[in-house]
């Protein structure tokens, strides 16, 4: 049981660091088309992304059983490519994407295009693991997203200051993916095949 749970805060960090792009971006669009709007479609776009990285686990662990640890080289490759990415290019993204009318759909697509990360994380994690873990995990990764919800909506208070926060963990996103990537690739203590 403790491991399990100890999966499940595994999984709950992981989508929190891969989301804190998300963070930013819904507490600056709560300010601009409204509180519940945005996290209406935050919410929508984080629960069909755990939905697809379930099913994304199921059907790979059925499929390629023994190839379901292969699937690590995409966070690893990914957070690679953002550690790279952030040492070699400075951009400075606008605060808010999207105008001031955005409908909860427009929201929703906006926040499952940021939510490539996430994935890319999830579902390996998800497909590597045995069935129960994969359960415990996708309870931590809801639990997250609630929580960030949350927040979010704390920190829509004082945006200045969240906003910053969530920029400059932003950084370490990079690490957690390759971490992850490690973690899948590696014969570990959830996986499916022993």
């Amino acid at each position: 049981m403790l491991d399990h749970l100890i999966f499940a805060l595994s999984a709950a960090l992981a989508q929190v660091l891969t989301n804190l792009d998300n963070l930013a971006a819904l507490i600056a669009l709560m300010l601009v088309s409204g509180a519940a709007r945005s996290v209406v479609g935050f919410l929508l776009a984080q629960l069909l992304m755990l939905a697809a990285a379930m099913g994304v686990a199921f059907g790979v662990s059925d499929a390629v059983p023994h190839w379901a640890g292969y699937l690590g080289v995409f966070p690893l490759g990914l957070g690679l490519w953002g550690l790279w990415r952030q040492f070699s290019v400075r951009s400075d993204a606008p605060s808010s994407p999207l105008p001031a009318g955005a409908s909860v759909l427009v929201t929703t697509l906006l926040f499952l295009s940021l939510s490539v990360d996430s994935f890319m994380v999830m579902a390996p994690l998800l497909a590597d693991s045995a069935p129960s873990y994969r359960i415990a995990g996708l309870i931590g990764a809801v639990l997250a997203v609630c929580a960030l919800a949350v927040l979010a909506l704390a920190g829509a208070r004082a945006t200045g200051a969240a906003e910053r926060i969530a920029r400059r963990m932003e950084r370490i996103v990079p690490y957690v993916m390759i971490c992850a990537g490690i973690y899948i690739l590696s014969n570990s203590w959830t996986d499916v095949v022993q």
